[in-house]
This record gives C-alpha cells, sequence and structure tokens, in this order.
C-alpha cells in the first residue's frame, strides 16, 4: 500500500482497493478452503480403506489359521485389486500362496509371489515375497530362473538372499559357487548377530574346495 498523508486517505485507499478485489478474495478463499476439505476427505477415505483392508486381512487369516472350509480366494481377489496399496493386500497373497504350497498347489502359489513382487511398494515383503519365490520355483527345478529371481540388490536382507542362492547352486550341482554365497550368507548373519546354526550345518556339508 502506498503512503498518505492522512488516516482518512488511508481509509479510502483502503475501501477502494477492496471494491476492486473482494470478489477475487472471495474466490481465493473458497478455491483454499475446497483444497483444504479436498485433502481432508482424502485422507479419510484412505483411512477408512486402511482400516477396512485390515479387517479383510484379519478374516482371512482367522479362516486359515482356524482351518476353515469357507474358501479365501475370492476374499483374496478381492484385496488384489480394490486394496493392491495397501500391505495388507500382500500379506493376504503370501497367506494364500502359502496355503496353496501345504495343498501343493505350486504353480497357483508362484503366481500369488509373482504379485507381490510386481505390486506392493512395501520393501520388506517385496524382498520376503522374491525369496519365498526363489525357493519355490527351486522346488519345481526352476533353478536358473530362481536365480534370476534374487539378482537384485537385496539391502537389510542379504543374508536370507545369498543363503537362497546357496541352495539353489546347490541343487545345480555347483558347489564352489555355492560355498561362496554360504560364507557370504554367514558374515551378513553375523553382522546382525543371528546365530544361523542350520546354515553352518550346509556350509560344512560342502567341505573345502
Amino acid at each position: 500500500m502506498d503512503n498518505y498523508e492522512t488516516e482518512e486517505q488511508q481509509v479510502e485507499a483502503i475501501k477502494k482497493w477492496w471494491n476492486e478485489n473482494f470478489k477475487m478474495l472471495i474466490v481465493l478463499t473458497i478455491v483454499g478452503l475446497g483444497g483444504i476439505i479436498g485433502v481432508q476427505q482424502w485422507k479419510q477415505k484412505q483411512l477408512v480403506s486402511s482400516q477396512t483392508a485390515s479387517i479383510e486381512y484379519d478374516h482371512i487369516l482367522y479362516a486359515i489359521q482356524s482351518g476353515s472350509d469357507t474358501p479365501i480366494e475370492q476374499q483374496v481377489d478381492i484385496m488384489l485389486s480394490e486394496y493392491a496399496d495397501y500391505p495388507y493386500a500382500a500379506l493376504a497373497a503370501m497367506l494364500e500362496a502359502k496355503k496353496m504350497i501345504a495343498d501343493a498347489k505350486l504353480a497357483e502359489a508362484e503366481k500369488k509371489y509373482q504379485w507381490v513382487v510386481a505390486n506392493t511398494e512395501a520393501a520388506n515383503l517385496k524382498h520376503i515375497a522374491r525369496v519365498r519365490l526363489a525357493s519355490l520355483m527351486s522346488a519345481q527345478g526352476k533353478n536358473e530362473q530362481a536365480l534370476q529371481v534374487l539378482n537384485v540388490e537385496p539391502g537389510s536382507f542379504k543374508a536370507t538372499y545369498m543363503e537362497t542362492k546357496g541352495d539353489i547352486l546347490v541343487a545345480l550341482k555347483r558347489l564352489d559357487e555355492a560355498r561362496t554365497a554360504y560364507d557370504q550368507a554367514l558374515q551378513a548373519y553375523t553382522a546382525i548377530g543371528a546365530n544361523a546354526q542350520i546354515l553352518k550345518v550346509k556350509r560344512n556339508d560342502l567341505g573345502n574346495s
């Protein structure tokens, strides 16, 4: 605002400025409030969706743990299609995969793990799904493909990745590489303070190169 000689001139200038600009201010205020309300509505919707996904996951978990005959396939499919952005969808897929393995439906279980790897944003769940997928593929004789699944940056899951890689290399009779993988796994387990007794047994069984 410019400087004016008297208070009356200042008041008149303010009145004039308001008359020229009040409509724009009202519009901006409405837009601003609309944005705030929109954000709040979005947050509320996200919260409700997350709670619903959690409840649906609990239903699936209970059905599996209780040995219920209630089919869970449709419930899991709904989770994967409607709540894919939430970790509960990945958890539900891995639960169903575990049940499928118990029912000897290995190909179907493989698809569930593949879905998790391709869709979840939760890095820890993605790593877990990769390791389980690689082990499952190896169990079906797909060892070379299983190694490719593990051919990523493992982050904090290095110990598990290298142990699984060692298992697959043993299946391929590539024992020198398996020893190296197991040694790296042992080092990684030591770094996080894990005991890894079973891995030590597997490594000792291979002897020295």
